[in-house]
């Protein structure tokens, strides 16, 4: 496909980044490290990071990151692996948003406004397989 005029907007081969993770390496039944489907490093002029990770079980250390918070708005995606009930998202995770805590165990979306303290994700128990994506935008300059 890159030999077509579009087709270099495709990307199927993830670059593999040292995640922002409070554990280091050594991460087991998560997709690790983070596989970075788009950003301006893959595609010149793209000015958000799509981050997919699929999380096989409860991770090995958990939680995988410590509370955070970034300089851009982030979007975090929990997605369920069952085809006849999606909304079930087959794990019961802890999210911290500020001082809240909230329990997801369906499939949702979280919008993290910048500067919110988020995290840690605690996995209370994993049935299935479930997909976690990241988006954030960037400036057109910033690259990760």
């Amino acid at each position: 496909m890159a030999d077509s005029k579009y087709g270099k907007y495709i990307i199927s081969n993830p670059m593999v980044a040292d995640p922002d993770s409070s554990q280091g390496e050594g991460i087991k039944g998560v997709t690790f490290p983070n596989e970075i489907f788009m950003n301006a490093s893959l595609v010149k002029g793209c000015p958000m990071l799509v981050d997919i990770g699929w999380h096989f079980t409860i991770p090995d250390p958990d939680p995988v990151e410590l509370t955070h918070f970034h300089d851009f708005d982030t979007v975090l995606c929990f997605v369920g692996s069952d085809p006849k009930n999606p909304s079930n998202l087959g794990a019961e995770l802890e999210m911290q948003l500020g001082d809240e805590k909230h329990m997801l165990t369906r499939t949702c979306a979280i919008f993290i406004p910048k500067g919110l303290d988020h995290c840690p994700l605690i996995h209370r128990s994993v049935d299935r397989p479930y997909l976690q994506i990241g988006f954030a935008i960037y400036d057109k300059d910033q690259t990760q």
